[in-house]
């Protein structure tokens, strides 16, 4: 694959500037790197998924994008890939640096990571599924809220920030993204259920089918 000559390696310091911009910062990396560490504000979409296309749901056109990557090769493939659905406005990648990025003060964040063998009952936590309506109505976790990545908008009030949130999808793609998402608008604790409904199931526990007459 040819390397487009418009990306640009950035620094910390570059990455501050274009951040206090307004300029997006797409993290591209894995769910788990992702969730370890992570510039606080960033909006998470795993390359090894269907990136091109939620990208394209989630983000503006004409949105000024800035891509975290695990090395310059999947800046270039995530570069490329969203210039196919219309997000032609990447203005360069910086690559995950703790040490840089603590050097230049910039404010990280981390999500914990959770799988279903260690999810005990607690009333206070809010089960989120993001997944769409029609996986939803194939059952779900008992007591989960749903509320699909599709139509995410974290400024609706569905769940309450004062809660702890545990999001997850049906096996952790999603999930990721969507806690990334509400992060930004929310200093409310978010983890994720990194293994979703197929490690739910895979643990032998029951889904709750909802009432469809809502």
């Amino acid at each position: 694959m040819q390397k487009s000559p418009k990306l640009q390696l950035l620094t910390a310091a570059q990455l501050i500037q274009e951040q206090r911009r307004g300029t997006l910062v797409l993290d591209t990396r894995a769910a788990e790197q992702f969730a370890i560490l992570h510039i606080r504000g960033a909006i998470q979409i795993g390359l090894t998924g269907s990136f091109a296309g939620w990208a394209a749901i989630l983000i503006e056109p004409a949105r000024s994008i800035l891509l975290i990557a695990e090395d310059a090769k999947c800046a270039h493939e995530a570069h490329s890939r969203l210039e196919r659905v219309g997000l032609e406005h990447v203005i360069g990648y910086s690559l995950a640096n703790e040490i840089q990025w603590r050097e230049e003060g910039i404010d990280l964040g981390s999500i914990s990571i959770h799988r279903c063998e260690t999810v005990r009952h607690d009333p206070s936590l809010q089960l989120v599924d993001v997944r769409s309506r029609a996986e939803w109505l194939k059952g779900h976790l008992p007591g989960a809220i749903s509320l699909p990545l599709l139509s995410l908008d974290p400024k609706k009030r569905v769940i309450d920030p004062s809660k702890p949130s545990l999001v997850y999808c049906q096996e952790g793609y999603r999930a990721t993204t969507a806690a990334s998402i509400l992060m930004r608008e929310s200093d409310g604790c978010v983890a994720i259920l990194i293994d979703g409904v197929e490690g739910w199931l895979g643990s032998g526990l029951p889904l709750e089918m909802p009432d469809q007459s809502r």
